[in-house]
């Protein structure tokens, strides 16, 4: 089944549609009757429960036989690759391809997504390297193969008040331009960070994913500071791909805008703004995740919110 594809909800000339797809490709966005959601078209579900059932059954049987690696069962897990996120973001892609979706950061929300399952397994085969009683490795072997039910459903909560908006006029503002290309890709890139985050205890489930057992104490052997590296460029590669995207709409489109070369230049500074403002904050919110100190991400989030107030408000 192909989807049908739109660009900001407009229509587009055979002209224009030519030149998106050599320059930029195509991507998803609702149409005027769709729901109201910018996810509303994409069939995150369905892409889901596939990647994750092809990435998991390649991942899980090396992961298990890691519980049988005692003090080493961490080195263990560390050193199963592809990891199952990676694993994830690899089908993900290829599903995303066939579905003939072009919409940027699908596959990367549903490999940062990923880590919920990898990490509850990773605690699992932890407690299980270290349970001397048959009983108990018996119920913790159960919990690691209840995994793929427990994560089935895909369920990221979306916090955004930025939808792509409508076309505008020929001639046109420059900035009113900036903010049209930027907003068809602000949802997406605001999810693909959120998704990447070190994930909470309660997204893990780790109080509840063995009965009889907390695995909660086991995530400070999983996390460590030293990812902090590794996911300051990923955000920054987040950021710079933002502007790709919208660059790339942008120069398709150019015979509409009064000065191109303004319009490029200021979706630069939003997204230079929007980078030097947050990714600090996701650094250190990732930061106090990671060295097990409390980290409620409200304060991140209301600044997400204040960016978009910022970078969409009407002029």
């Amino acid at each position: 089944m192909r989807y049908g594809i739109r660009w900001g909800g407009r229509k587009l000339s055979i002209a224009v549609w030519i030149a998106l797809l050599v320059i930029a490709g195509c991507r998803l966005s609702p149409g005027p009757s769709a729901p109201a959601f910018p996810f509303a078209n994409l069939p995150l579900q369905q892409m889901w429960s596939e990647s994750f059932s092809v990435a998991w059954s390649s991942w899980a049987p090396q992961a298990l036989r890691c519980a049988r690696a005692g003090p080493d069962a961490r080195r263990c897990l560390q050193d199963i690759h592809p990891t199952l996120t990676e694993r994830v973001l690899e089908e993900a892609a290829h599903r995303k391809e066939a579905l003939g979706i072009d919409a940027p950061y699908v596959a990367s929300i549903l490999g940062g997504y990923a880590q919920r399952p990898e990490q509850a397994a990773f605690l699992i085969v932890l407690a299980m390297s270290e349970s001397t009683g048959e009983d108990r490795r018996a119920r913790l072997q159960t919990a690691f193969e209840a995994i793929p039910q427990r994560f089935e459903r895909f369920s990221f909560p979306f916090r955004s008040v930025v939808f792509p908006l409508p076309h505008p006029e020929a001639g046109a503002d420059a900035r009113r331009w900036a903010r049209y290309y930027l907003s068809q890709e602000w949802a997406l890139l605001r999810a693909a960070v959120a998704a990447w985050r070190p994930p909470a205890e309660e997204e893990i489930g780790c109080a509840h994913l063995a009965s009889e057992d907390n695995l909660c104490p086991f995530i400070s052997r999983i996390r460590s500071p030293d990812h902090l590296p590794a996911l300051d460029a990923r955000l920054e590669e987040f950021f710079r791909g933002a502007f790709d995207y919208a660059d790339a709409f942008a120069r398709s489109e150019r015979f509409l805008q009064g000065d191109p070369a303004q319009v490029r230049g200021l979706l630069s500074e939003m997204l230079r703004e929007a980078r030097e403002k947050l990714i600090p904050l996701e650094h250190e919110a990732a930061r106090r995740r990671l060295t097990g100190e409390s980290a409620s991400i409200e304060a991140l989030e209301a600044a997400w919110d204040q960016m978009e107030q910022v970078l969409f408000r009407s002029p």
